[in-house]
């Protein structure tokens, strides 16, 4: 069997104020979307932020954006 290094992207997510999660921006480490997620806050965006990490398939493509 054959094994691979389990791979990720991170994802910035912003919360409206009906509690949807709309998906902003995706990254390759977790450290550049934290640091877009702080930008944001510290802007004063009204609305929340989150970074969550996705799986990448084996050709490393992730999976299309959830509407």
């Amino acid at each position: 069997m054959k094994q691979t290094a389990q791979r990720l992207a991170w994802l910035l997510y912003r919360i409206d104020d009906n509690g949807n999660e709309i998906e902003m921006a995706r990254f390759a480490e977790r450290s550049s979307a934290e640091r877009a997620m702080h930008d944001y806050e510290r802007r004063g965006h009204k609305q929340a932020c989150l970074v969550r990490s996705v799986r990448l398939d084996e050709q490393g493509r992730s999976p299309p954006p959830q509407s």
